[in-house]
């Protein structure tokens, strides 16, 4: 009898562990929000998991770009004590998104007791209208004043102008060039000469002649 009371007791022990088992195992609590606070101005998105082992992993996506990768202990998100095989929890926030646009998220939670992934996603319609960019108004061309001329202003006078006087030059003027002598007549010259010599000729013929000329007449 003592014998089939304590196999009974084991047996319900046994079957009891399992059941705490698998109740642990199926105590993950995964969660991942996302909305838009139109009061704050801002959208967000929210993920948390609760009774996870170790090892569990996580990945949120926002407008195709990842924010968060790794697992619950490399995040550093750990809490609870009563079940130490499921203590790891994540909890993250990103609440400074544009609420003038749309965005796209998604959040990924996966377990490594073979439980599979469980995946939340969306999109987060923008709940804040972007106020309109004044239009520069067109301005008039600015406008511009004339410059002061440099020149100095000509008073009229009652008197007739008069020319200034030369200013005479201390420096001496230039000397008049030389008028061009004429060269000297060479055929000139040369006739002149050959005249004088032929009248000279002409002379000695005659004195020649005279001298000839009393000689036959004494002679006669």
């Amino acid at each position: 009898m003592k014998k089939l009371l304590a196999g009974g007791a084991l047996a319900a022990l046994t079957l009891g562990g399992i059941v705490v088992g698998a109740a642990s195992a199926s105590a993950h609590i995964p969660e991942a929000v996302a909305g838009c606070d139109a009061a704050a101005g801002v959208s967000f998105v929210s993920a948390t998991a609760k009774m996870y082992p170790a090892g569990a992993s996580v990945v949120v996506t926002i407008d195709d770009a990842e924010v968060e990768s790794g697992t619950f202990e490399e995040v550093g998100f750990k809490s609870g004590q009563n079940q130490p095989q499921y203590e790891y929890s994540y909890e993250n926030k990103w609440d400074t998104l544009d609420a003038t646009v749309a965005h796209t998220w998604t959040v990924s939670y996966d377990s490594p007791d073979g439980q599979g992934v469980k995946d939340f996603g969306g999109t987060i319609e923008p709940c804040v209208t972007a106020e309109p960019t004044p239009e520069p108004s067109p301005s008039e061309p600015p406008v511009t004043e004339p410059e002061p001329s440099e020149e100095p202003s000509v008073v009229p006078t009652d008197e007739a102008s008069v020319p200034p006087a030369p200013v005479p030059s201390d420096e001496p003027s230039a000397s008049p060039s030389p008028a061009a002598e004429e060269p000297p007549v060479l055929a000139a010259t040369g006739a002149t000469v050959g005249g004088a010599i032929a009248f000279a000729a002409l002379l000695a013929a005659g004195g020649v002649a005279l001298v000839w000329a009393r000689k036959r007449m004494q002679s006669a």
